[in-house]
């Protein structure tokens, strides 16, 4: 049932354990069991905090054209934030690799040499990530 509703791209599935009565309560017998989807984006930009970073921009390869995603601003701890801060900023690019810029007033941005593992529920209608998390940063080609 789960990989059925996820193939159609519904959020998750509830369940309830087997030998539990049926309550209307919020209880432990039932679970929201989400679904999610993972992938490795071009990281294009980056928002500055005062020691790391508090939002990452992704982009999306597709054929020769570098599409914007949306961003991800959660799933690191401070430690983790200043490393990625680090890292980005040996790539810092004067102007957006996007191919159809987009305005950013706050964005540093990057060559797209790092990737961010992220986990996300949807893809909206404007083509941006929603509920996204980040899971790592690679560097080199999406399939590191």
């Amino acid at each position: 049932m789960f990989e059925a509703a996820s193939k159609l791209n519904y959020e998750g599935i509830i369940s309830k354990r087997v030998d539990a009565p049926y309550r209307s309560d919020r209880v432990e017998a039932w679970q929201k069991i989400k679904a999610v989807q993972r992938e490795k984006f071009p990281v294009v930009g980056f928002i500055k905090d005062p020691s790391g970073v508090a939002a990452l921009y992704l982009g999306k390869q597709e054929g020769k054209e570098l599409r914007y995603m949306g961003k991800v601003g959660t799933g690191w701890s401070r430690t983790k934030s200043a490393e990625i801060r680090k890292a980005l900023e040996t790539v810092v690019s004067p102007k957006t690799k996007l191919t159809k810029p987009i305005r950013k007033p706050k964005a540093t941005w990057v060559e797209p040499k790092f990737y961010a593992d992220v986990e996300y529920r949807d893809i909206t209608s404007e083509g941006l990530l929603r509920a996204s998390s980040f899971k790592g940063l690679s560097k080199g080609t999406r399939r590191s």
